[in-house]
């Protein structure tokens, strides 16, 4: 009861912890709603097969590729006829897939999925129109795509365009040729479907050849280009979730930190007339947990109309899978709503531990000067948080492509911690270096504003914290984009030393006649298995064999091979490649011909120059690392904005009785306001200056990373444009804020 009474009293000091727990909720669970609903799912194209027998899974040494060991032929073969004599079996379909793309009108169409025509049962996909292919050169493709039965079309396969005849249209995405000529174009099978019998008379037979799945357990089959949209718009939800975290921490603990220190003489009156630091600390966290409670309530509630707004922003961005329906749920909500109340009552404990230790009597007859800057506690944290940020910082100037920018996060998230810790002893020399042009100007405005600095460099250091997590946070994501948006582009164009490279033109590969016509050289893409493990692999002209090795191809045949290392692929013979792996593409060809270009637009290809090539082969990454950045700098300046209006309004509050003597003084209203812009002016540049501080250990850390990588000189590049927007728009918010409170109180 006491503690709605005093949340009560108290609505506005408590508004800003109410927002943020209220946007932290929101946020939690909105993406943990899009995230569920993001889950692999069974691929339409498999809906229809009560049971899919699936082929091993092999992973890489880093545990993060995944991929099916193809049977060969013989082998599709045998557990298909084992299969079929299963009693109760009524069919057994064979799925084979490969690369196959119609070129219309002299442009490639979109899909890219050839499969044979039997498997268009898997998806119970029906024939529209004309008829089914069963020879070589016939064609049956989604009535979608336009082409009518009798269409003469060019379709490129691996090898290069196929003249072929539209036999047929299906009501399912795709291309479909006849089971024989599938056979020849993907040799390899990792999927068959199964009508009738039971799991356990099928898993019998399949053994160690591979394994059942029924159910939601066919999601197994979801496409790896699927998966790795799916995993991008994960890698958005992860980050959202940990910065939304980090900041919905830091605003929450600040503003309780804040509320009470401004209640000290409260609590202490609390005190003298009984009650005990046990009871303050039940008062605080009483508080806590009602804001806690009914900020989670309102983010659960929100979170419902956001969660599908995010998920449709995913989607156009390319983050999410176009399938993707967002429906709120009963668990993820609940998890958000426990972090929340946890959160909330996390965040109340310091400033719990803290009034309860109030002594009744030093407290009332405490003077507005504080007595010492930092506490032997926060002497601790500051050090730690420094220490910390020089090991991240170290950190990320050796970490790996992979992990470069979420070290470089994670160091500014401690250099940001260090700063607003440090910031009381920091503030009073910046004051008085500041405020002495201030002290020679005519008026008590610089004298006024310097000494309430200095007697008050705790509570400055507070309203200055959600700057310096404002400034910082915005400052290092744009910052990061624009160091690795030149870094990339100009090790990739030194590399190349002005060589002409003919690129893939709305196709996922060069097709072997793309490279010929190119005069360039280029490298098969493939993968391959080999002791129990899946690689990347190339299949390159010539090169120097280091050793050989005995590998299952794409059309599942094992082979010992000649191979060489190059990083973490495996460099195999080209030809080779091609004999076993009929879909193989080509990445880019290097050397190639800008005389040839009318040739390569006919097999979907493109000749363009070393920086062209260098700065298009970055542009999809960049693209979406500086959607990652917009997204998580709105993220943080919208939750930190919240913070910036909060702790300016108890500042002001918390100045009423100086303003009252000031004004009893004879000042004006004029000279007030001018007194509290000068005082909010110095915070925000303080915390500006800080916040631009925090970010170059990390960006320090992440150019020194880029050089060697790139191996040329990377410099840092602060986003001047974040810095200047950002930090006029919290002063902007800081002034209005204490502004209105002033006015209000005065």
């Amino acid at each position: 009861m006491i503690a709605w009474s005093t949340v009560r009293g108290r609505i506005s000091g408590f508004a800003g912890t109410f927002a943020a727990l209220a946007l932290g909720v929101t946020l939690l669970a909105t993406s943990l709603l899009v995230y569920a609903s993001a889950a692999p799912r069974t691929p339409e194209r498999f809906a229809a097969a009560p049971m899919v027998v699936h082929a091993p899974i092999a992973g890489n040494d880093d545990g993060v590729v995944k991929a099916m060991r193809p049977w060969s032929v013989a082998e599709t073969d045998k557990l298909r006829a084992d299969l079929a004599a299963q009693p109760g079996v009524t069919q057994v379909v064979v799925d084979r897939g490969f690369y196959a793309q119609a070129v219309v009108d002299g442009r490639p169409l979109a899909a890219t999925d050839g499969h044979n025509w039997s498997s268009a049962l898997l998806g119970a996909y029906q024939l529209i129109d004309g008829s089914a292919p069963d020879a070589d050169g016939e064609l049956a493709v989604d009535a979608e795509l336009g082409l009518r039965p009798g269409t003469r079309v060019p379709v490129l396969t691996g090898r290069g365009p196929v003249e072929m005849t539209v036999v047929g249209t299906v009501s399912g995405p795709g291309y479909y040729v006849s089971d024989e000529q599938a056979t020849r174009l993907a040799p390899g099978v990792v999927a068959l479907g199964v009508w009738g019998s039971s799991t356990v008379d099928i898993e019998r037979v399949v053994g160690e050849r591979g394994a059942v799945v029924t159910g939601d357990a066919r999601k197994v089959l979801e496409p790896e280009h699927d998966a790795r949209i799916r995993w991008l718009g994960t890698q958005l939800l992860v980050a959202m979730a940990t910065l939304g975290g980090f900041v919905t921490v830091f605003v929450v603990a600040g503003t309780f930190a804040l509320q009470a220190a401004h209640r000290r003489r409260e609590l202490a009156l609390l005190r003298l007339v009984g009650a005990t630091p046990g009871q303050i600390r039940r008062l605080i966290a009483g508080e806590a947990l009602l804001i806690g409670v009914t900020a989670a309530a309102t983010g659960a509630l929100l979170s419902t109309v956001a969660a599908p707004l995010l998920g449709r922003f995913l989607v156009r961005s390319g983050l999410e899978n176009p399938d993707l329906v967002v429906r709120p749920t009963a668990g993820p909500i609940l998890v958000a709503v426990v972090v929340g109340v946890v959160v909330g009552l996390a965040g109340s404990w310091s400033a719990a531990r803290r009034s309860a230790r109030v002594r009744p009597m030093e407290a009332l007859l405490d003077a507005a000067v504080e007595s010492r800057a930092m506490t032997p506690l926060r002497w601790i944290s500051a050090g730690a948080a420094t220490v910390l940020t020089g090991v991240m910082a170290v950190l990320t100037a050796s970490a790996d492509a992979s992990h470069r920018v979420d070290n470089a996060l994670f160091t500014a998230m401690a250099a940001i911690v260090a700063a607003t810790a440090w910031a009381p002893v920091i503030l009073g020399p910046l004051a008085r270096l500041v405020t002495w042009p201030l002290l020679r100007l005519q008026g008590a405005t610089g004298m006024l504003v310097r000494g309430e600095i200095q007697t008050a460099t705790r509570r400055t250091a507070a309203t200055a914290a959600p700057i310096i997590a404002t400034v910082g946070l915005a400052v290092l994501l744009s910052s990061m984009v624009a160091t690795m948006r030149e870094a990339y582009p100009q090790g990739k164009a030194r590399e190349l030393n002005g060589i002409s490279v003919a690129l893939p033109d709305e196709t996922p590969g060069l097709t072997d006649a793309a490279v010929r016509a190119s005069g360039g050289t280029g490298d098969l893409t493939t993968r391959v298995f080999a002791d129990s493990s899946v690689f990347d692999a190339v299949g390159r002209a010539s090169f120097k064999a280091t050793g050989s090795r005995l590998v299952t191809f794409a059309d599942g045949v094992s082979q010992t091979v000649p191979v060489a290392q190059s990083g973490t692929d495996l460099v195999l013979p080209r030809d080779v490649v091609r004999a076993h792996d009929p879909s193989a593409l080509t990445e880019y060809a290097m050397g190639a011909s800008a005389s040839s270009a009318s040739s390569l637009a006919r097999s979907g290809s493109k000749v363009v120059d070393a920086q062209t090539y260098a700065e298009g082969e970055y542009a999809e990454d960049m693209r979406l690392l500086w959607l990652f950045a917009l997204v998580l700098i709105g993220l943080s300046v919208g939750y930190t904005g919240i913070a910036v209006a909060t702790t300016m309004a108890m500042s002001a509050q918390a100045r009423r009785a100086d303003r009252l003597v000031l004004a009893r003084s004879g000042a004006g209203q004029g000279q007030i306001r001018r007194t509290v812009i000068t005082e909010t002016t110095f915070v925000v540049g303080v915390g500006a200056l800080l916040g631009l501080g925090v970010v170059v250990p990390a960006l320090a850390g992440m150019a020194h990373g880029l050089t060697e990588e790139t191996q040329t000189a990377v410099s840092l590049h602060l986003h001047w444009a974040t810095v200047g927007w950002v930090t006029g728009a919290c002063l902007l918010l800081a002034v209005a804020s204490a502004l209105v409170s002033a006015r209000r109180r005065t």
